[in-house]
């Protein structure tokens, strides 16, 4: 069995680096619309991950047979489930610490006494030579080199007949940098587990193989976002009983310890198709907003004074604007980072506009601070003075921003916000006080960013207090504020969330913290949909958008 796919972790401020990609891969062509995976091959009478195996999930009729992809000591890729050879064979010791000599020599034991044959593990290369035109491979990548691994796909010419499992999110970015066309698959991680959350998972990570959703809602979102779902029914009460239902949810496929019997199953009752659940209620498809891109606010070169906005459908001069500035220690970053499922969420479902700006950003010494504390203020004046023309509300906005932009959204909002527009603020992990040294540790990031963006070493100087949010923060400057953070940030230590948090309460001033005890300077996937869910929450509450016409 597969594990979850725990280890994914990507920062959301990046998120669209990491996992962009515009044209998804294309899944195998099979004969039949329901595929059948025969699990580590047909080894009920017969040991698994041996090309006998192999060769009987092709007899029998399979779509793709799944194998376990491992790399020996001498850097040849081998096929073998565990990372021991304890279990399977008369050796003993790990995949990675024996030649291929040694793994090939081992004999792998028999499902049966009588059985007069001799196994052994066999390497990729040969399973691809036997597997090449007859059935689909799917990958279980658990431990190989992804250059490599390519390399012997397409030296077999196996290019269209592959589908990759990966556990790990190094695997995400490797496949999709050396083999875009490679279909991917994984499995979700406990916390994404309603539609919602898949939908904004999904914006993400752009996959084409999904297992394990038994959710008729999660499922019907999978499909809708053109992702098949193929379901895991291997255990030992595997029979016509678990088949049937798993047919019933409307899934493209299962994997199977029984793929002869499965075949059998499905042909004699002309299930070969599978059943998709038409009767099953389908979710709306995604609502709609305009876009307008690279809007000049300012007159600072390139794409620095520019920015992106995003308008409901039948939007008027009631609809309320949510402003995100982006991250990147203010000296990278871009407003195309905002993820698309949030943009889905705000303005296409709850109504808001939505703008993402750039700024100035320190490069080489130049622009540094306070150049982005004033291109924030030119671009809100921007948004304001265009209002009427383009129909939204110009006398409000809530402000979002992340890391870097946290930092520059509460410094708008708490110390230049004369006119007293800003309603709310989301603070996504931002550094609130540059002044406090016990979290600028001389040579550390930390205090390098902090340096580079102030120009200014001595966190006592007054530069460091006026580019300071927790300075500017009084009872008459503050708004409800909800802080993110990581409990394990490197860069920006969790005390400055804390810090926050207490002014805030002692000022009276209607605030939340969110702490996430084990992530760093962003969120993992788990913690990414939490994050969404309740910044949609907190909008509702403090920020409500006017209803659609």
């Amino acid at each position: 069995m597969k594990s979850i796919w725990s280890q994914l972790c990507f920062f959301w401020m990046v998120v669209q680096a990491v996992f962009a990609q515009t044209t998804p891969a294309s899944l195998p062509q099979t004969q039949h619309k329901f595929v059948v995976i025969a699990h580590r091959g047909n080894h009920q009478h017969v040991p698994e991950n041996t090309l006998a195996s192999y060769e009987d999930a092709i007899k029998a009729g399979t779509d793709y047979v799944e194998i376990d992809l491992r790399t020996s000591k001498d850097g040849v890729l081998m096929i073998h489930h565990d990372a021991t050879v304890d279990r399977m064979t008369d050796g003993k010791g790990l995949v990675k610490d024996l030649t291929w000599a040694e793994l090939s020599a081992l004999n792998i034991k028999k499902n049966q006494p009588s059985d007069a044959h001799s196994y052994r593990i066999p390497t990729f290369k040969e399973v691809l030579k036997l597997c090449k035109g007859r059935i689909h491979i799917y990958l279980d990548f658990k431990e190989a080199d992804v250059a490599q691994t390519w390399q012997e796909i397409q030296a077999e010419g196996m290019e269209k007949q592959v589908v990759v499992y990966i556990n790990k999110i190094p695997q995400y970015k490797q496949w999709r940098s050396i083999a875009p066309q490679i279909p991917l698959m994984t499995s979700l991680t406990e916390a994404i587990n309603t539609p919602e959350k898949l939908g904004f998972f999904l914006g993400q990570a752009k996959l084409e193989v999904l297992d394990n959703i038994s959710d008729q809602g999660m499922l019907e979102v999978a499909h809708r976002n053109g992702i098949a779902v193929w379901l895991d029914v291997q255990n030992p009460s595997e029979g016509p009983e678990m088949w049937q239902s798993a047919l019933q949810k409307g899934v493209d496929g299962v994997q199977t310890d029984h793929p002869e019997d499965l075949v059998k199953y499905l042909n004699e009752n002309k299930l070969r198709e599978g059943i998709r659940n038409n009767n099953a209620a389908v979710l709306a498809a995604k609502p709609s907003y305009r876009a307008f891109k690279d809007i000049a606010y300012g007159e600072a070169p390139g794409k620095d004074n520019l920015l992106d906005a995003y308008f409901p459908e039948n939007h008027n001069a009631q609809t309320k604007v949510v402003v995100y500035i982006h991250g990147g220690s203010w000296s990278r970053g871009d407003k195309s980072e905002f993820p698309e499922p949030l943009i889905q969420k705000l303005v296409g479902e709850k109504g808001y506009a939505l703008v993402s700006i750039n700024y100035r950003l320190v490069k080489d010494g130049k622009n540094r601070f306070p150049a982005q504390i004033e291109d924030v203020k030119k671009a809100i004046s921007f948004i304001t003075d265009k209002a009427k023309r383009y129909q939204y509300n110009g006398k409000e906005f809530a402000i979002i921003g992340a890391s870097a932009g946290a930092h520059l959204a509460l410094l708008y909002a708490y110390g230049h916000d004369q006119a007293k527009q800003v309603k709310t603020v989301l603070d996504l992990w931002g550094p609130t006080d540059l002044s406090d040294k016990s979290v600028r540790a001389d040579g550390s990031d930390a205090n390098n960013t902090v340096i580079n963006f102030l120009g200014e070493a001595d966190p006592k100087a007054q530069i460091c207090l006026d580019a300071s949010p927790a300075y500017h923060l009084t009872k008459e400057t503050g708004v409800p504020t909800l802080i993110f953070h990581g409990g394990e940030d490197p860069l920006v230590h969790v005390s400055q969330a804390q810090n926050l948090h207490k002014k805030l309460d002692s000022l009276g001033i209607v605030n939340h913290l969110e702490i996430y005890t084990k992530e760093k300077h962003g969120m993992s996937a788990d913690a990414a949909v939490d994050v969404f869910a309740k910044m949609v929450e907190w909008l509702e509450k403090y920020y409500p958008a006017v209803q659609k016409q």
